[in-house]
């Protein structure tokens, strides 16, 4: 029974992947065009392909909201996130983020390590961000 509720909490990002998928293949077959205003990518639908792409993301961010907290900590082979290990003192927690102003990723994170993680990240969107804008200019 956990682990079919560990599961369930997947469907929104599965969902969220999904709708991103078919996006681009409504955009691979012209049922979709993505255009760049400033730096926002902006998709516009002509098909079923780009309507159906535009719903999972919606459900996907909607599911994820709705099944992601730690809502299903009742059981007894779960782990409560937020409690004290065996000495007492909380577990530390790391935590990161990266923020884009324009096309420029602004990275933070509790520790150097996490830092460099989410600075990774940062790089990788921006070479797709790059990427993304020179294949839509050549098109």
């Amino acid at each position: 029974m956990v682990s079919c509720v560990r599961l369930f909490r997947w469907l929104g990002p599965a969902s969220f992947v999904a709708g991103v998928l078919t996006m681009a293949l409504a955009v691979a077959q012209r049922q979709a065009n993505v255009y760049l205003v400033l730096v926002i990518p902006v998709i516009v639908g002509t098909g079923p392909l780009a309507f159906l792409g535009i719903i999972l993301v919606f459900a996907g961010f909607l599911l994820t909201f709705l099944l992601w907290p730690a809502r299903f900590a009742e059981g007894p082979g779960n782990r409560d996130v937020l409690s004290a290990s065996p000495e007492g003192a909380a577990p530390a927690r790391r935590w990161g983020g990266v923020l884009f102003l324009g096309p420029i990723p602004v990275v933070f994170g509790s520790d150097p390590r996490m830092t460099r993680t989410m600075l990774l990240i940062g790089v990788v969107l921006f070479v797709a961000l790059v990427a993304m804008t020179v294949i839509a200019l050549l098109a």
